[in-house]
């Protein structure tokens, strides 16, 4: 799988690049409100989105990599994969960020383990993750067994009231 991660993340690329050029170009040609327009502009929004998902997965396939890069640049890219585990809209808060090096894939498999526990969050409750700098806050505890995943990947976790506070490993 990891040789054939990063091959297939490029044509996926290559293919959501074709689609969504073929896709801005007609929607230029048409008025914003135009119901063709609106309708394209979903689906261009539906292969953005389907992209990063992809990418995210594939991701997980990849070597181990361990570069330096920007806290809220980090959970943008790992962000679709941990919507999908919680399984229902994820609001995420990013207002401050920080040089974070993780250790991927470990460190977005840990995370991915950990967003498991929103499943346990009321239907009332929204699932909800706030970044500051290299802090991760998210408003449900972890679920039984994600502390040892998340220690492994490097990541620090202690409880915080009703949350989780989650310490990605520092550049």
């Amino acid at each position: 799988m990891a040789g054939l991660a990063r091959p297939m993340q490029h044509a996926v690329n290559n293919m959501v690049m074709v689609m969504q050029a073929n896709m801005d170009s007609v929607l230029a040609s048409l008025p914003p409100e135009d119901k063709a327009a609106i309708r394209l502009g979903r689906a261009a929004q539906a292969a953005h989105d389907m992209e990063a998902l992809v990418r995210a997965f594939l991701r997980l396939g990849r070597p181990e990599e361990h570069s330096p890069v920007d806290s809220g640049r980090f959970l943008g890219t790992v962000q679709p994969l941990l919507a999908l585990v919680v399984g229902r809209p994820l609001a995420v808060e990013k207002p401050a960020t920080a040089t974070v090096a993780p250790r991927r894939p470990a460190v977005d498999l840990a995370l991915v383990e950990a967003f498991t526990g929103a499943k346990a969050l009321p239907r009332s409750t929204p699932p909800k993750a706030r970044l500051e700098g290299t802090v991760l806050e998210v408003n449900w505890p972890l679920p039984e067994g994600s502390e040892a995943a998340l220690a492994e990947a490097g990541i620090g976790a202690e409880s915080a009231g009703e949350g989780t506070r989650l310490l990605l490993p520092a550049a």
